[in-house]
C-alpha cells in the first residue's frame, strides 16, 4: 500500500518555483490571484501537459470565467505570452510562454544586486561561501580546482565570477562548466568589469522584453471581458 501511495506522489510531479518570485512577485506587479493562478498554470507545464482551464479553476476554487480573466490580466501586465501554434496533428493549440516574467525577474535581480557587487570587494574566501551557497552544497576538489584557475590563471575579478554565478542560477543551470562558457564569452567580448558586464545584461533584459512586448501584440489571443472577483467571494456550489 505504501509503494502504491509513493507511486502515485511521483506520478503526479512537483513544481518548481524560483525563490526570487516565490518572496518579490508583489515587488513585480503580480498580485496573489495572479500568481497563484502562475502556479497552477506552471503545474501543467512542468509536467509537459497543456493546462486544462477547467480542472484549476475547480483547485482554486473559483469559476472557470475568472480563472480567464486572470490569464488575461497574466499576459496584459506582461507576465505572460500566450499564443497559438499548430501541434503535430496540424490543431491549433495554445501555447503558454512565461518569458516575459524572466525577463522581470532577471531586471529585478539586477537592480537589487548591483549596488551589493559594484560596492564591495569580494575576498576569494568569501567568493567560494558564496558559490557553495548558490549551487546549495560544497564544491568538488575538481571544482574548487576550476574557480582557482579563474582566480590565478585567467585573472577574473572575483565579482565577474559572482555575476557569472548569479546568471548560471537564474537559468538554473548549477553547472560550473555553463560557467565557465559565461566568463569565456564576457572575456571574448571585452566585458571585464562589472560596470561593463551589468550594462550589457540590462541591454539584454531590455531588447527581450521589447520583444515580449511586440509579439504580444501581434500574436495575442483575443480574451472576452469577464467581470473580476475575488476568490474568496465564489458563491457556494459552482467549483468547476
Amino acid at each position: 500500500m505504501a509503494e502504491n501511495i509513493l507511486s502515485k506522489y511521483l506520478a503526479l510531479g512537483q513544481t518548481t518555483i524560483s525563490n526570487v518570485l516565490l518572496h518579490h512577485y508583489h515587488d513585480l506587479g503580480m498580485s496573489t490571484s495572479e500568481f497563484m493562478v502562475y502556479l497552477e498554470l506552471k503545474s501543467f507545464l512542468d509536467r509537459g501537459q497543456v493546462p486544462n482551464i477547467k480542472q484549476i479553476a475547480g483547485y482554486l476554487g473559483t469559476e472557470i470565467d475568472q480563472v480567464y480573466e486572470f490569464i488575461h490580466e497574466l499576459v496584459s501586465h506582461q507576465f505572460l505570452r500566450q499564443t497559438l501554434e499548430k501541434n503535430e496533428s496540424g490543431q491549433e493549440a495554445e501555447v503558454y510562454d512565461f518569458s516575459p516574467l524572466e525577463n522581470k525577474i532577471a531586471t529585478f535581480l539586477m537592480k537589487v544586486q548591483a549596488p551589493q557587487i559594484t560596492q564591495q570587494k569580494v575576498t576569494k574566501e568569501e567568493l567560494f561561501k558564496k558559490l557553495e551557497s548558490g549551487f546549495g552544497r560544497l564544491l568538488s576538489p575538481m571544482e574548487i580546482g576550476l574557480v582557482n584557475n579563474w582566480l590565478d590563471d585567467d585573472h577574473y575579478d572575483p565579482a565577474i565570477i559572482e555575476l557569472a554565478l548569479r546568471e548560471t542560477v537564474l537559468n538554473g543551470k548549477y553547472n560550473f562548466r555553463y560557467m565557465d562558457r559565461i566568463l569565456l564569452n564576457w572575456r571574448r567580448r571585452k566585458l571585464t568589469t562589472v560596470q561593463a558586464v551589468e550594462t550589457d545584461l540590462k541591454s539584454y533584459a531590455e531588447q527581450r522584453a521589447g520583444s515580449a512586448i511586440n509579439s504580444n501584440s501581434t500574436n495575442q489571443m483575443p480574451t472576452p471581458h469577464i467581470p473580476i472577483f475575488k476568490l474568496a467571494d465564489q458563491p457556494k456550489g459552482k467549483n468547476q
